[in-house]
């Protein structure tokens, strides 16, 4: 393949991933404490410098550029727009770093999400059922046939139980993988937050991190610059044909 037409293609290859990754973001924009992708992209040497036939700045021909490479996305993780709902046990965290911890089957998973429900038992619950553990690691439950009270703190009291909601701080964020829309899993370590440091706030949830009118800016931007690498190669293709042609008439 031409030179020209190959760093085209490599462009267009990741500007397809890029329109992916912002096309996802604008998906969910109403997923309650959703955090974006960042599409990570990285300009490349030339393949005979990545082989060790060339050094980087030898004036040499193929000291050029090699076009652009696509790298791990990462997660933006900010604290959304609070918003507030009235609901009791509606609960936002205003701490980036500290997450809630529900179990499903097995494993625990952490979120932000925090718009949970008593089921009909008095267990509390994600709108998925999964259960949300408090600080003991246990299910937080109640009597569903007696009055409970939720404090400005997202402590849930029901007579003389006090019931805390779990919160915890992953030692490094980018050990976290995404489990669906608001969910994370981690292998890494967690640190328990200091009760002095909670910051839950209760008849709140926490909205999508993405904002719309950046990410469709960012969208319309990838979408150019996609269709500029797809015209860079039909018209070097035009232009090898018509050279070709040339060739063969002389």
């Amino acid at each position: 393949m031409p030179y020209g037409m190959y760093l085209s293609a490599a462009g267009a290859h990741v500007q397809s991933h890029r329109l992916e990754v912002l096309s996802h973001n604008l998906a969910n924009i109403n997923t309650p404490a959703f955090k974006p992708s960042l599409a990570i992209l990285q300009a490349r040497h030339n393949k005979a410098i990545e082989d060790g036939d060339v050094s980087p700045g030898s004036g040499q021909l193929p000291d050029t550029g090699g076009g652009v490479r696509i790298q791990p996305s990462e997660t933006q993780f900010g604290v959304g727009p609070m918003e507030a709902t009235g609901g009791k046990t509606d609960f936002a965290i205003n701490d980036p770093n500290a997450f809630f911890v529900v179990r499903r089957g097995d494993e625990q998973l952490l979120t932000r999400a925090g718009a949970f429900q008593f089921n009909a038992t008095g267990l509390l619950t994600t709108p998925a059922g999964d259960p949300v553990l408090g600080i003991d690691n246990n299910p937080i439950q109640i009597d569903p046939s007696r009055p409970y009270q939720v404090h400005s703190d997202g402590t849930i009291q029901q007579e003389g139980a006090r019931l805390m909601l779990m919160l915890t701080r992953p030692q490094d964020l980018a050990e976290l993988t995404r489990e669906g829309g608001n969910m994370f899993r981690t292998e890494g370590q967690l640190d328990e937050v200091p009760p002095t440091e909670r910051k839950v706030v209760s008849g709140h949830i926490e909205k999508s991190a993405v904002n719309p009118t950046t990410a469709m800016m960012e969208l319309i931007e990838a979408s150019r610059v996609y269709e500029s690498n797809l015209r860079m190669i039909q018209h070097q293709d035009q232009a090898y044909g018509n050279l070709i042609g040339r060739v063969l008439r002389e």
